[in-house]
């Protein structure tokens, strides 16, 4: 007669606790397998990120080597600019006090020569009035008209040959035609010998030093 086996408890217990006992070996396999995965995925990303850290400091370095260089070069160039400012203001400084100089003695000089001329045309002019002062004593003394008017006209040669010497010419006025460049009317008057805008009366005379009108000529013109 044969036995059941499920009736037969300790057998059944005996292949019970060897299923559980393969089972629990299978899992402590399994889990053991997946903690050396896990260590296995730790290392490589730890590996993966000190690459890239690696990685990143490089690029990290290459780019302030980079930065460095062109603030290196920025402040060379400014420093530079820098230099050529002040050169540029040292330079504007020394033309601006050479310019100063050369108009104070520009200026000096031509003090220099107005007063050279002016002692010129004074020491030109003494004469005159030694005659003059002469022309008075002789009248004091008693002189005749003739001689009086002979003096006066000396005088008056003398003066002009004075002028003469400074360039000082007098404006031609009658019978010219108007110039309100040399002439200035005061009046009219009529005319039947010249056109109108004829100068017909010279009042006072002008005079020019050079081709400057010093003094235009007082005049009256024909107007019919």
């Amino acid at each position: 007669m044969r036995k059941d086996p499920l009736n037969d408890g300790g057998k059944l217990k005996k292949w019970f606790g060897a299923r559980s006992s393969q089972k629990g070996k299978e899992n402590d396999i399994l889990s053991s397998e997946k903690i050396e995965t896990e260590n296995t995925e730790e290392v490589a990303n730890e590996q993966v990120a000190e690459q890239s850290g690696e990685q990143l400091g490089e690029v990290v370095s290459e780019e302030l080597e980079s930065l460095y260089k062109e603030i290196e070069s920025l402040t060379a160039e400014r420093d530079e600019a820098k230099d050529q400012v002040l050169r540029t203001l040292a330079d504007l400084q020394n033309y601006q006090r050479d310019f100063q100089n050369y108009r104070k003695r520009n200026m000096q000089e031509m003090a220099n020569l107005r007063l050279t001329a002016t002692e010129k045309f004074v020491t030109e002019l003494l004469p005159v009035l030694d005659n003059f002062e002469r022309t008075i004593a002789h009248v004091e003394a008693g002189a005749t008209v003739e001689s009086l008017i002979g003096g006066i006209k000396a005088v008056e040669r003398q003066l002009r040959s004075a002028l003469d010497t400074q360039n000082v010419k007098r404006v031609q006025s009658i019978g010219q035609p108007f110039d309100p460049e040399v002439h200035e009317a005061l009046g009219t008057e009529p005319s039947t010998e010249h056109p109108d805008e004829t100068v017909i009366v010279e009042i006072e005379p002008g005079y020019k030093m050079g081709d400057k009108v010093i003094r235009p000529a007082r005049v009256k013109v024909v107007k019919n």
